[in-house]
C-alpha cells in the first residue's frame, strides 16, 4: 500500500475531508519511485477551526519554570493551533505540549532562540483514529541551544484499515549563529495500520554549529513509517558537526519502514555522519525472554516500550513522565 493509498483510505473514513495538502517535502529530492519526496495529507480546510495562538516570551537573563499545555477534546473535527516562542538572550524555557486528543489537529510553531538562550520543546502525541500534524520552524542565534523531544504513540487497529492513526511531523531548524546547537530525540510506537511520517531539516549556517538527531521506534502489525532527516552544511558553516541515527524495531511481517538520511554540503572542514539500525527480534533474544517465562507478544511489547521509555531519562518533569507512562499503558493495553 502506498502512502497516497493510505491517505485515500483516511479520506473515505472522513467523508468531509475534501482537500489534499502536500507536506513534509524533502529539501533535496531523491528518486520519485521511492515515494519519499513529500506526503499528501487529507484535510478539510473549509471546516477547520482555529484554537487560537499562545505566545510564550522569555525575558533576557531569566530561567522559567516548565510551561505545560494540554489539549481538551473539542466539538470540531478539524482544528489548528499556533505557538510562538521567543527566548531573549541568556534566557531558558521549557514548553511541553500534550496532544493526547481524539480530534484532528494541526499545530504550528514559530520559535526564536536568542544569543546564549536555551529552549526545550516536548511534544507528546497519542493517536487513535485521528490525524495529527506538527510544523516546527526554529531559528537559533549565537551559542543558542534548541532541544526537541517527541513522543509519538498510536493505538492502532489491526482489523480495520480505515481506523488508522496518522502522525505527520515537519521540523526545520536554522542554526544561524556561531556555536548554536540543536538536539533531537524521538521515541515512537506505531501499530495496526498507523501511518507515521517525519521530515527533519537542519541548516548549518553559522560556524562551529552542532546538531544531533536520534530517533528510536517500533512498528507492529501493518504500521507504515517514513523518516527523512536532512543535515545541510551551508557555505560559511566551517567547523560544524552534524549526526543523525535511527533505530527501528520491526515487529510484523507487513510493516513498512522507509528511512532516508541525507547530508548536503557546500562547505569544507565540516563533519556529517548518519546511520540506521533496522531489524526484528532475533531467536536469541526471544529465547532469553522465554527462558524467563515471557512469551513473544509480551517480549515485543517490552522492546517496543523501551523506545519511548528512554525519553523519560531526558525529561526532568514528573508530570510529563507520568503522561508518558499512562500513554504506554493505554496503547499497549496494559493494566
Amino acid at each position: 500500500m502506498t502512502n497516497t493509498d493510505r491517505n485515500i483510505i483516511k479520506g473515505e473514513k472522513n467523508a468531509d475531508a475534501k482537500d489534499v495538502l502536500n507536506i513534509n517535502a524533502m529539501p533535496a529530492k531523491t528518486w520519485y519511485w521511492l515515494g519519499v519526496n513529500s506526503s499528501d495529507l487529507s484535510w478539510n480546510n473549509s471546516d477547520e477551526t482555529s484554537l487560537g495562538e499562545n505566545i510564550i516570551t522569555a525575558e533576557a537573563g531569566r530561567k522559567y519554570p516548565d510551561v505545560i499545555f494540554s489539549f481538551k477534546d473539542v466539538a470540531t473535527l478539524y482544528n489548528n493551533k499556533k505557538f510562538t516562542i521567543n527566548a531573549a538572550d541568556d534566557s531558558e524555557v521549557c514548553v511541553i505540549v500534550n496532544l493526547n486528543t481524539i480530534n484532528n489537529i494541526k499545530v504550528y510553531y514559530d520559535i526564536k532562540v536568542g544569543k546564549n538562550a536555551k529552549v526545550k520543546l516536548i511534544e507528546l502525541c497519542k493517536v487513535d483514529e485521528n490525524t495529527f500534524y506538527s510544523d516546527i520552524n526554529t531559528s537559533c542565534e549565537e551559542a543558542a541551544k534548541f532541544e526537541l523531544i517527541h513522543m509519538f504513540a498510536g493505538k492502532g487497529n489491526e482489523a480495520d484499515k480505515s481506523k488508522m492513526g496518522e502522525i505527520y511531523s515537519n521540523v526545520k531548524v536554522d542554526l544561524v549563529g556561531d556555536k548554536s546547537d540543536f538536539t533531537y530525540n524521538m521515541g515512537y510506537l506505531a501499530q495496526g495500520y498507523d501511518n507515521f511520517d517525519y521530515n527533519i531539516a537542519v541548516n548549518h549556517i553559522g560556524k562551529k554549529t552542532n546538531c544531533d538527531i536520534k530517533a528510536n521506534g517500533a512498528l507492529k502489525e501493518n504500521a507504515h513509517k517514513v523518516f527523512r532527516g536532512t543535515i545541510d552544511f551551508k557555505t560559511g558553516s566551517s567547523d560544524s558537526v552534524g549526526a543523525e541515527t535511527e533505530t527501528v524495531l520491526m515487529l510484523g511481517e507487513e510493516v513498512v519502514n522507509k528511512t532516508v538520511p541525507v547530508i548536503l554540503c557546500s562547505e569544507e572542514n565540516v563533519s556529517g555522519t548518519h546511520g540506521a539500525s533496522i531489524g526484528e527480534l532475533d531467536e536469541e533474544t526471544l529465547f532469553y525472554f522465554e527462558s524467563r517465562g515471557i512469551d513473544k507478544e509480551k517480549a515485543e511489547n517490552i522492546m517496543a516500550r523501551a523506545s519511548i521509555e528512554r525519553l523519560t531519562g531526558l525529561i526532568d518533569n514528573e508530570k510529563v513522565n507520568d503522561i508518558i507512562e499512562k500513554t504506554l499503558q493505554d496503547v499497549l493495553g496494559e493494566e
